[in-house]
This record gives structure tokens, sequence and C-alpha cells, in this order.
């Protein structure tokens, strides 16, 4: 038995398919369902059944993963190490973080913690959270920066900091007394709104907030908020609303860079609830010291940033 092919198996049991284990493993289609046919013919075991397209896995498969599953945390555990061993003192930590997070707090974050790791080399990327899940799975990185966590069993979860969702507009759009008001949802009906693609926790919770304010329109309000353009990352969403597209409901740390950059103003709206932003780590890998140290800069900035309380520190 090869790690190769422990590789190939947790990717299709991932992906459910064979074409999306190639995408996971950054190899064709043909070759990647070659390489599951030689596992199965080499182990002498039927890891998947087919039907409609999808693979799914025997019990036999079930009771592989559960005894393999922590191997390949161990071999990436053994890369590192001939890393350093190689280089020294010197470490490499790989991260990723959702684009609100990565383009406007983890660059300052970043600066303060290097100064008390010199030596530490990071490479760094943006992805979304399903994408994000992929990357902790399949060990491309060591921890990982979300504003939307993650629930799979193999990975933990680290609360850093509560934040509130606020709703983001032009400049003087609002009048002045009811600029530091909190607003309402019932004060969304009629308007032009921005929102984040139907895949975002976010914008399903404000798909149900708006329902129940085209509910009440039809009766008290003169119109119900209509959506008009839907993103994928809330910077964007903040461009359209300086771009005059829209008002958009929005995490903590778009609303800061937005009002301090761009100029826009921002009310909050407690009826949406808040955001968490969260670390992320593989389970069986636990935290490095490297890891946690990160963790904890990037935690008492978005609180400095954001004059919020840090999270109680809970671990899923």
């Amino acid at each position: 038995m090869r790690l190769r092919d422990l590789e190939i198996f947790h990717a299709v049991l991932q992906a459910g398919s064979v074409t999306g284990a190639a995408r996971l493993l950054h190899i064709s289609q043909p070759a990647a369902s070659k390489a599951l046919q030689q596992v199965e013919r080499q182990w002498g075991i039927t890891l998947f059944t087919r039907s409609a397209g999808q693979l799914h896995p025997t019990e036999e498969a079930r009771k592989l993963e559960a005894a393999s599953q922590g191997m390949l945390g161990q071999l990436d555990d053994v890369r590192r190490l001939v890393d350093g061993l190689r280089e020294g003192e010197a470490r490499t930590l790989k991260v990723v973080a959702t684009p609100a997070i990565a383009q406007q707090l983890l660059p300052q974050a970043l600066g303060q913690w290097r100064r008390r790791q010199p030596r530490v080399s990071c490479e760094l990327a943006t992805q979304h959270t399903r994408e994000i899940v992929d990357a902790l799975l399949l060990h491309e990185v060591d921890i990982a920066f979300t504003l939307s966590a993650p629930t799979h069993p193999a990975l933990m979860t680290r609360p850093l900091v509560r934040m509130p969702l606020l709703v983001l507009a032009p400049a003087g759009y609002w009048a002045q007394d009811c600029q530091q008001a909190p607003m309402t949802v019932a004060e969304l009906a009629g308007q032009r709104l921005i929102a984040l693609g139907a895949h975002d926790p976010l914008a399903r919770r404000l798909d149900g907030l708006l329902a129940s304010v085209a509910q009440e329109a039809s009766s008290t309000l003169p119109s119900s908020p209509r959506i008009v353009t839907r993103v994928q990352t809330y910077p964007l969403a903040a461009a359209l609303v300086q771009a005059g597209e829209g008002l958009a409901v929005v995490d903590a740390l778009t609303a800061h860079a937005a009002t301090t950059e761009r100029g826009l103003s921002a009310r909050q709206l407690p009826q949406a609830g808040e955001l968490v932003l969260s670390a992320v780590w593989r389970r069986e890998a636990g935290r490095s010291r490297l890891a946690q140290s990160l963790a904890d800069q990037l935690a008492r900035q978005a609180a400095q940033w954001l004059q919020v309380p840090l999270a109680e520190p809970s671990m899923a």
C-alpha cells in the first residue's frame, strides 16, 4: 500500500466523484479514474459503488477511512519536520483566509506577528469557505480564517471575535441624527440591495429577513426590499455601494474598511445577528504554536479595530 493510494482514496471520499477527486489532486479525470481502479485492484476491495454519476463508499471503505484518517496528517508533519531540519530554525506557515479577512485584516495582523517570528516564512492564499475546507483536508494549508466556520468532523474551530452586521450606504445617505442609531430590517423596505451569493450563510439569513419584510410590506409598508445584484465577496459589495448600485448588509470588517477608506456610511442591523471570525485547523494535526500565535494576533487586531470583545476560548 502506497501513500499515494491513500491520497486517491481520501480524495474520492471527500469529493464523491472521480471528477471532483481529480480537481482536488490537480490531475486529469482519466488519471484519477485509472488510479482509483488500480487501488481497488491492488487492495482487492470494492471501495465505491456507482449510482447516477456519484460514487458511494462501501462499508469496507468507511472502515478504511477511519483507520487511515491520521496517516496523511502524519506524513504532512514529517514533511514539515524535514523542511525545518533542512532550513534550521526557519519554518513555513501556510495560511488561507476568505477575501474580507485577507484583504482588510490579515496584512496588519501578519505584520505585527512577524516581528516576533522573523525567521518564519508564510504562504498566503485567499479562498471561499467551501474551498478552504478542501485545502485543509488535503493538507495544503496549516490554518484558515473565515467568517463562516465549517462543521466538518475532521476540522476544529476556534472563535476569535464576534462581530455585528451593518448596512452599508453611500456617504451622506442618512441624516446626521440617525447615522449612529441602529437600523431595523423594516427600514430596508423599498431599497435596492446588493447581497452575497445564495451559498453564503449571511445571504441565507438576509433572504429570510427580507421575506419577513416582504410579508409586512404587503399590508403596512410601501414596498419590499429587492436584491438587484449578487456578488461573491463582501469587498465587491462595498465597491458597488460606492458606485451607487444600492445598499448592502456586510460584516464589520468590510464596513470598517468601507467607512475609513471609501468614505461610505454604515449602521448596525441588530436583527441580522452577528458573524464570528474563526480560526480553523485539522483536528488530527492539532494547533501548532505558530498557528496559535497568529490566531491570537488576528483576534487582538480585530478586537482593536472593531471595538468588540474577544470571543470566549471554546473549541468545536
